[in-house]
C-alpha cells in the first residue's frame, strides 16, 4: 500500500477520536454543573449604582385597592358659645326676630322666621322630647330649653351633649326658601316635633337674638 493510501485509511479514525474527545469533555462539564463543582465558572454579580433602587422582578398581582377615604367636609358649624365678643362697646344691639312660626302638615314640619339683621348664623333650636335636661342647653330661655336638633343656615345637626357639641345629619338640606330677610325651613316630622326657639347671631359684633319658645302646631 502506498503512503497516500495509508494516510487516507487513518483519517476516519482521527475524526472519530476528535468527536469522542468532545463528547467526553461535554459530559464532564455537565457533571460538574450538576454536582455543584466550585470549579465551574461563576457569573459576576451586577453592581447597582449607589443612590438607585434595586430593580425588582415584575409582580403579577392585581392592582391594589386604595384604603383612603374622601376628605371630610369642611366644618360649617358656628363657633362654640359664647359666639360673640363680651365687651359691650363692641356689640351692636340687634333687632328682634319677627314673623316666626312652626307648624306641621303631618308629612313635614315647616319653620319660618324673619331676621332684620344680616346674621351670619340663623338657628332653629328644636326640642323633640320636651326635656330641658337633654340636648344643648339654651340658657337664655327662662325655665330651660334642651335642643335635641338644630338647624344652622342650611344644615341640620343632632346634639351630642348639653354643651355646644353637634353632629351633622347627612343627606338633609332643610332650607327651602329665602325672601329678603325671611327664611323657610322644612323637616320630616321625626326631626321637628315639639318646641322651637329661633336664634340669630353673627358670631362677633351683633347682639344675639332669641325668640320665645314656639310650640309646633298643626298648619
Amino acid at each position: 500500500m502506498s503512503a497516500d493510501g495509508a494516510a487516507r485509511s487513518k483519517w476516519p479514525l482521527a475524526v472519530a477520536g476528535g468527536v469522542l474527545a468532545l463528547v467526553v469533555a461535554g459530559l464532564a462539564v455537565v457533571y460538574r454543573a450538576v454536582a455543584g463543582d466550585t470549579g465551574a465558572p461563576q457569573t459576576a454579580p451586577v453592581q447597582v449604582a449607589e443612590g438607585f433602587p434595586p430593580v425588582l422582578p415584575p409582580s403579577f398581582e392585581g392592582p391594589s385597592v386604595s384604603a383612603s377615604r374622601p376628605s371630610p367636609r369642611p366644618a360649617r358649624l358656628s363657633p362654640s358659645t359664647p359666639r360673640r365678643s363680651a365687651g359691650p362697646a363692641a356689640v351692636t344691639p340687634g333687632k328682634p326676630i319677627t314673623d316666626y312660626e312652626a307648624c306641621s302638615t303631618g308629612r313635614a314640619v315647616i319653620f319660618k322666621a324673619t331676621y332684620p339683621e344680616k346674621f351670619g348664623y340663623r338657628h332653629v333650636f328644636i326640642d323633640t322630647d320636651a326635656d330641658p335636661r337633654t340636648g344643648f342647653s339654651v340658657s337664655e330661655i327662662s325655665g330651660g330649653f334642651g335642643a335635641d336638633y338644630m338647624i344652622e343656615n342650611d344644615v341640620l345637626y343632632r346634639s351630642t351633649g348639653t354643651d355646644w357639641s353637634w353632629a351633622e345629619v347627612e343627606g338633609v338640606t332643610p332650607l327651602t326658601g329665602v325672601t329678603g330677610g325671611s327664611y323657610r325651613w322644612q323637616l320630616q316630622p321625626g326631626y321637628g316635633v315639639g318646641d322651637v326657639v329661633f336664634n340669630g347671631s353673627d358670631g362677633e359684633t351683633t347682639e344675639e337674638r332669641y325668640t320665645p319658645v314656639v310650640p309646633v302646631r298643626a298648619c
